[in-house]
């Protein structure tokens, strides 16, 4: 009798132990899947809050690059144009310094189709 007894409790408590392990296997995944977003939510914020409040990202009509050639990993010669005229400054991490203006204007460089496309899109005066 004792046997059966033994048997039958067995018999009933194995499935609520595999119950249970499924729960936790599924809180497990939930909780996984629960961080992932909210790390992703926090990155998609963080590009709105940048794209927002970045004043570098604004185009200029006073103002507009129109080459810019990387010398070294911080230095940098950039052609702008300014009162329709092409002058040329030389940036580095701790200075802008002019160097001199350009006589005959330099052709503006074409843009990729996935550049404009891009640039298009981060525009935000294109949103409707």
């Amino acid at each position: 009798m004792k046997k059966n007894i033994g048997l039958l409790s067995t018999l009933l408590i194995v499935p609520f132990n595999l119950l249970a392990a499924e729960s936790a296997g599924f809180q497990q995944l939930a909780s996984m899947i629960m961080s992932l977003l909210l790390v992703v939510g926090c990155i998609v914020l963080l590009a709105v809050l940048i794209k927002r409040f970045n004043p570098q990202m604004t185009p200029s009509d006073e103002f507009k690059v129109i080459r810019s050639i990387n010398i070294g990993s911080k230095e940098r010669l950039l052609v702008v144009e300014m009162d329709n005229k092409h002058h040329v400054l030389g940036v580095t991490s701790g200075s802008i310094n002019y160097l001199y203006q350009l006589e005959t204007p330099l052709a503006e460089q074409q843009m990729p189709e996935f550049a404009k496309q891009l640039a298009h899109f981060m525009n935000p005066k294109n949103k409707k």
